[in-house]
């Protein structure tokens, strides 16, 4: 009788565990490192309602506003600079000023204009480099203290698909090692998402 009610309260403390039964256990994001991106295709398509809504909490917090804008569509480049659009986009917006960004470019892109756009990238003055660890062949990495804050991004080639996302900081000393890998972290989610099934 004491092994029947031993096992019962075991089951019962197991399945006391949260306030929902039904629940499935919360997966920790896979950090950028331990990413296999080998042979990945990205849809040109609109992706960002299949972004998993924990990721985009992760990444800003209680997000405040969105701002997607897809391939054809009038869009600010910078500032208040508006252009059609060639890319798909996604920018969400938290509470706290952060920002978390990813977008693909809709032309396919060649392994030497990659190459061009990672050169491109390690020019910003306000930036230094770090490994793309494997996201996209050729790939980089940036870290970036602006007047706005702090920025971390990292962009690749997939196949033939130009893939970048960032995640940024109103707090210019949020710069460094953490905002790398809450960016990593964000960037795989984002790129899942993208990614053709």
């Amino acid at each position: 009788m004491s092994v029947v009610l031993l096992l019962i309260g075991s089951s019962t403390a197991a399945c006391s565990q949260g306030d929902d039964p039904g629940a499935a256990p919360e997966a920790k994001p896979t950090p950028i490192t331990a990413f296999d991106a080998d042979g990945m295709t990205i849809a040109r398509t609109d992706f960002c309602d299949r972004i998993p809504e924990i990721a985009v909490e992760r990444a800003v917090g209680e997000v405040e506003e969105t701002d997607h804008y897809g391939n054809g569509e009038s869009a600010a480049v910078t500032g208040s600079v508006k252009d059609v659009s060639h890319e798909f986009n996604c920018t969400f917006t938290g509470t706290s000023g952060a920002v978390a960004r990813v977008w693909v470019f809709v032309p396919q892109v060649t392994r030497a204009q990659a190459g061009e756009l990672v050169k491109e990238a390690g020019r910003r003055e306000e930036c230094r480099r770090v490994p793309g660890e494997g996201f996209g062949k050729p790939s980089t990495g940036l870290s970036c203290r602006t007047k706005d804050g702090a920025e971390a991004s990292y962009r690749g080639l997939f196949v033939d698909s130009w893939l970048a996302c960032s995640v940024s900081s109103p707090d210019r000393s949020a710069a460094g090692k953490e905002l790398l890998e809450l960016a990593g972290s964000w960037c795989v989610q984002a790129v899942s998402a993208a990614a053709t099934e």
